[in-house]
């Protein structure tokens, strides 16, 4: 319930605003009188799809996560923030990265990846809370790329390597191509963030690239089951 309040000839009207899950019906009530105003207009923007806090094998702490754009249009400048909080609600901090894919169009998905360089406050994070920046733009990305021919293994050493060759179907340079792998364990639950470019990273018009992804921490490695790759270029 969200209360509004108006002045009226010194008088202070009250009027409540209440939103009714089940039907997304706006009611305004004064006194004993509902009227219906209308439907509710669906909020859009970026929407947190997942997300999880991990350790790497160097002891640093990683927000990590995914994003869709809700938005009707392509946005782009995408921060990703990171509040933390301690015990009690006290906030220890926040971090920010940009996501990897971007701009994104209506529709899809990037990863992100949010390192906390400041191991002194690992032991005191409680809880975390996901907040976006970003701008509205009327550019659609230039991303007609395919990806084939993936492999993946664990090596003797105990390093996850992912392979694969990227085609460019655009008549135009697909410039610093890069491929990034959001990886998870047998649950689904997100283990990292890892990405490679291209090489070459610049992929002429109908060309194609190779790209190898190395998930170099063990403690990732051991654990993951699958992945899914996106691709962001220039």
């Amino acid at each position: 319930m969200v209360e509004f309040e108006r002045m009226k000839k010194k008088r202070k009207l009250h009027f409540n605003v209440i939103l009714n899950s089940k039907t997304n019906l706006l009611y305004f009530t004064l006194g004993f009188t509902i009227i219906i105003l209308s439907s509710i207009i669906p909020i859009f923007g970026l929407k947190l799809v997942d997300s999880a806090i991990t350790h790497d094998q160097n002891k640093f702490v990683h927000l990590i996560g995914e994003v869709k754009n809700d938005d009707p249009n392509p946005v782009d400048n995408i921060y990703a923030k990171g509040i933390l909080f301690g015990k009690n609600n006290s906030q220890l901090g926040n971090y920010s990265n940009q996501v990897d894919v971007h701009p994104l169009s209506h529709g899809e998905t990037s990863p992100f990846d949010i390192l906390v360089y400041d191991k002194g406050i690992n032991e005191l994070i409680n809880t975390f809370k996901i907040e976006f920046e970003f701008n509205s733009t009327s550019m659609e990305p230039k991303r007609d790329l395919t990806i084939g021919s993936v492999t993946s293994r664990l090596d003797f050493s105990g390093f996850y390597y992912i392979s694969g060759r990227v085609t460019n179907n655009m008549n135009l340079m697909s410039n610093n191509t890069l491929i990034i792998a959001s990886v998870v364990d047998k649950n689904g639950n997100l283990l990292g963030i890892w990405k490679a470019q291209t090489e070459p990273y610049n992929i002429p018009p109908l060309g194609s690239a190779s790209f190898t992804i190395p998930v170099t921490d063990k403690i990732q490695s051991f654990k993951l089951n699958n992945y899914t790759l996106y691709i962001n270029n220039l």
